[in-house]
């Protein structure tokens, strides 16, 4: 579903390198949701979490070079000594990587490119504390902002750090001493244009369509979308509300939206064709993003700049890199984040003029 690295990859090969893609977390049963990134495919290269390949790359390593995989189990223990969820799977990762990194020099790269500066990154830096490959590191959203425990190690030996936003590259800037005086490349996520027909028409009022498109978790803030409809839906005509995407808060967001009747529809998880037409004849599309649980917040929300692209008015909230993307009343409506009326107002004011 993360379209953005299917256009980084595809930018890799446009460019004129070969590409093989490792898979940290288990592929979701080898589906593909986009069609258009089934050629992809062919280039995944799939290695299971304690399989035996895992297994047999890590008892290599252990042999090869004990000191150096103790210091990497020892790292790992204390960085995430306060987060044993993640130490786990950080731990458990360790054979993989050790399998990846043995699997690509193999193949014959000569980098590694770790997107997200969690798992992935992990990965990339294991590999490379073992003799593997170089390694950069693409940071975004939820995996440098909920936590910064290894951040240090890990990209203050990355060959080069990159974030989608300039708050991005503050933030760790800030909170990373290791990379204090690094440079940091900020490249702002981006859509394939060809993929997109823009809508020159304006937006219909009648009916009036709501579109969100995003995952349903805490930090997307759909919740305070429903408040807002629930206050200022009947000032909004014929309105509905489409949401695809799916996540752990979609049972309750179905019970919050009851009230609100057939209006809201779930769509659940929808490949690129149906996401493109519902932008095409979207009114407006929200993003009602927060800081969520554990500081968990937006980059730049992909699906802003997809709105933008479609040329659809958009409405957000003014947190994290999200202003370097939409500027108030200027290229969309700015919002505090958890404030229900003033995101009603802002749907009140594209109902009332579209253009």
């Amino acid at each position: 579903t993360e379209t953005f690295i299917y256009r980084d990859l595809m930018k890799f090969i446009e460019l004129g390198h070969e590409v093989r893609l490792y898979h940290v977390a288990a592929w979701r049963h080898s589906q593909t949701l986009h069609g258009f990134a089934e050629p992809l495919r062919e280039r995944v290269r799939s290695i299971p979490l304690l399989g035996l390949e895992s297994l047999v790359a890590c008892a290599s390593g252990v042999a090869r070079r004990p000191l150096a995989m103790a210091a990497i189990v020892w790292r790992i223990l204390t960085a995430y000594a306060p987060l044993p969820r993640i130490a786990a799977k950080s731990l458990a990762l360790v054979p993989k990587a050790l399998a990846i990194a043995a699997d690509a020099k193999e193949w014959g790269a000569e980098h590694v490119h770790a997107e997200f500066a969690g798992h992935p990154a992990t990965a990339a830096w294991i590999g490379r504390r073992m003799g593997g490959l170089p390694y950069s590191v693409s940071c975004r959203a939820h995996d440098i902002f909920r936590t910064q425990r290894l951040l240090d190690a890990k990209l203050s030996e990355a060959g080069g750090i990159r974030t989608v936003s300039e708050f991005g590259a503050a933030f760790l800037h800030r909170t990373v001493p290791a990379i204090a005086e690094r440079s940091i490349q900020v490249i702002h996520s981006s859509v394939d244009t060809a993929r997109i027909d823009p809508v020159e028409a304006v937006p219909s009022t009648d009916p009036f369509r709501i579109l969100y498109v995003g995952a349903l978790e805490p930090k997307k803030g759909v919740e305070y979308l429903l408040d807002a409809l629930s206050t200022v839906g009947e000032r909004l005509g014929n309105w509905q509300l489409d949401l695809i995407g799916s996540g752990p808060s979609a049972d309750a967001l179905k019970a919050k939206a009851a009230s609100l009747g057939d209006r809201v529809n779930f769509r659940g998880m929808q490949p690129f064709e149906v996401v493109a037409e519902s932008y095409r004849t979207a009114s407006v599309c929200v993003a009602p993003s927060v800081i969520g649980p554990s500081g968990r917040q937006e980059g730049i929300p992909n699906v802003m700049i997809e709105a933008l692209a479609y040329q659809r008015p958009a409405i957000t909230t003014a947190i994290s890199g999200i202003p370097e993307l939409i500027r108030d009343g200027e290229t969309g409506l700015l919002v505090p984040q958890r404030d229900s009326a003033a995101l009603g107002q802002a749907l009140l004011r594209i109902f009332t003029d579209p253009a």
